[in-house]
């Protein structure tokens, strides 16, 4: 039986990197607005602030036409092309473009990198990030996104190293309060890793997995009503968060609140009718609670799901045997239990009579 859940099946929960274009540039056009590309680019600029994307892009193709070189209007020109058609293929090229027509332009080189990852070029993606942070060190969204890069290669000190200096950065940076989190739980620095999420629930209510691994660290901690509190938090954001559910139901279990335990337990069964282990939990619930028939019910359920579990097959004869009196069904659970490695004595010593 699982006490403490897995954590994210032992791999690092990764947000995908999302390209999430703003169009509220502090990059300048070089070209003033009595240049008749620098006019259109204005003009598509407005545009896009109206949410004109075709008209946009109509007007920075015209920008290009009067002067082929202005590395702004590529850059905007692959932004608009991509929120318009979610081809990435299509904006890498004028990203490309504009890098190459001027190499300063750090903006120009993250969000090409942000679309690289969008394509998978996990690899490739990496030069354009670490160039937009050479142009600008204190680029700290270019910092995190590598820092997932490290991540999701395996390189875990180099990500370690770039969240804490993303925190040096930006104090409230989400995604690096909660990823840094995780590594440190993971060193057993758990006082740490507490206080990162403390200050990234405070400040972000609604970040889901934070509270969640706020939850899951508490528990460890032997923290019980901090860990339900979170919980209860994750269940506010989302609420059909199956794990949140198990793990208050196991909590409520310990904590002998058994109607709050099967509530959540049956709402595990709901989102995750293959969860064998809920469907144990509710069974020793339900004898607790003296429901025999709903406590037989479940425990068919879930050994039909893990008739492979020794500590299910055991509790199901000891079901039968003493809360059903059918000893004839309870050897033969208690059979499965043997042949599965139990060593019960008594149970060994009951199959040979």
């Amino acid at each position: 039986m699982r006490t403490y859940l897995r954590l994210y099946s032992g791999r690092l929960f990764l947000r995908p990197v999302l390209v999430v274009i703003s169009f509220l540039f502090t990059w300048w056009p070089i070209l003033g607005l009595g240049h008749p590309a620098g006019e259109f680019y204005h003009q598509a600029s407005e545009a896009i602030q109206n949410n004109n994307l075709q008209q946009a892009e109509s007007l920075l193709q015209q920008a290009l036409k009067e002067y082929p070189a202005y590395a702004e209007a590529h850059h905007l020109l692959g932004l608009v092309q991509y929120q318009r058609t979610q081809d990435a293929n299509i904006a890498i090229q004028a990203l490309q473009q504009a890098v190459k027509l001027h190499p300063n332009f750090a903006q120009a080189h993250y969000d090409l990198g942000l679309l690289l990852l969008k394509q998978e070029h996990i690899q490739e993606a990496q030069q354009p990030l670490q160039q937009a942070l050479t142009l600008y060190p204190g680029f700290w969204k270019a910092r995190l996104t590598l820092a997932k890069i490290f991540d999701q290669t395996g390189s875990t000190d180099k990500a370690i190293q770039e969240y804490e200096l993303v925190l040096k950065q930006e104090p409230l940076a989400s995604d690096a309060l909660f990823h840094l989190a995780y590594h440190l739980i993971q060193r057993k620095q758990n006082e740490r890793a507490q206080d990162l999420l403390s200050r990234l629930t405070t400040h972000d209510l609604q970040h889901t997995e934070g509270w969640y691994l706020l939850g899951r660290l508490s528990e460890q901690d032997h923290q019980f009503e901090k860990a339900i509190a979170a919980y209860t938090h994750v269940l506010q954001n989302s609420p059909d968060h199956a794990e949140a559910h198990y793990n208050l139901g196991f909590l409520y279990q310990q904590q002998d609140q058994p109607q709050k335990a099967i509530e959540h337990f049956q709402r595990v069964t709901q989102l995750k009718p293959t969860d064998a282990e809920a469907y144990v939990n509710l069974g020793l619930l339900f004898v607790a609670e003296q429901q025999f028939d709903k406590a037989e019910e479940v425990y068919g359920k879930g050994l039909a799901l893990l008739p492979d579990s020794m500590e299910a097959q055991f509790n199901m004869g000891a079901f039968y045997e003493f809360h059903k009196e059918d000893l004839q069904k309870a050897k033969h659970h208690y059979q499965m239990y043997l042949d599965l490695g139990g060593t019960d004595g008594r149970i060994q010593e009951l199959m040979k009579e």
